[in-house]
């Protein structure tokens, strides 16, 4: 109980750490904005736009901005800290995880709810879109422990996050390769072109990819986040 009480304090700081810093506020605009444009779009390409958009801004912003976030709390002070505080890396990493994760799977949710006609299933989106989100965050945590301003950080996090969603995007109009589905990016385009009925099933591995990514990147990064934090903040007590 005393580690879970932990890490819903931390993720009740977190989320409204970005409330205050108007991340949700971005989210909300950018979302607008994407209805906006699948709502005057042909019938007969939403259901492509919609997928490609919901991989490419709700499931994916995280990476961005937890750089910013990161960064923020450098300048702030916050992660000198680290080495009185009684939260554990694990409950940071996945606090900052879940905070971003929850706003992108609501961010999706709702593009489709107003701006895609078709069924949907929701169960299926928000279960793949929450597990990509987490990935992509914890990519873009771990890129921002090597970075000193957000200048240096989207030099460091773009070709990553290009490689990882370009594969995908391919995939969406048609040119793929196997090999492409063993990257998240292009597994979470699967599971959302499903949940969407624009596509046929994908493998039941596809549904493994995530995990066994998710897994990977909390793995580095709860080896990289302490590092990074005793440097900022010393020793843990």
């Amino acid at each position: 109980m005393r580690y879970l009480s932990r890490f819903f304090s931390a993720l009740r700081n977190d989320i409204r750490y970005q409330i205050k810093y108007g991340f949700y506020f971005l989210y909300a605009f950018i979302s607008a904005v994407y209805i906006a444009l699948l709502l005057i779009c042909p019938e007969a390409y939403k259901g492509t736009a919609v997928s490609i958009i919901i991989l490419t801004d709700p499931a994916m912003l995280g990476i961005f901005f937890i750089g910013g976030i990161w960064l923020l709390e450098k300048r702030e002070g916050l992660h000198g800290f680290w080495g009185i505080s009684p939260l554990r890396p694990l409950e940071y990493i996945v606090s900052k995880a879940v905070s971003l994760s929850v706003i992108s799977t609501l961010s999706a949710v709702t593009i489709v709810l107003i701006a895609f006609r078709g069924t949907c299933n929701y169960i299926e989106l928000s279960t793949g879109l929450f597990l990509g989100s987490m990935i992509f965050t914890l990519i873009g945590l771990l890129m921002a422990t090597y970075a000193h301003s957000v200048n240096q950080y989207m030099i460091i996090v773009t070709p990553p996050a290009v490689l990882l969603t370009t594969p995908a995007v391919l995939t969406a109009f048609g040119i793929t390769h196997p090999l492409f589905d063993l990257l998240p990016g292009t597994a979470i385009w699967r599971v959302i072109a499903h949940a969407l009925h624009i596509s046929g099933p994908p493998a039941l591995w596809i549904f493994l990819v995530l995990p066994v990514w998710f897994g990977i990147v909390l793995l580095l990064a709860g080896k990289r986040i302490p590092v990074a934090m005793l440097t900022e903040g010393g020793e843990k007590i």
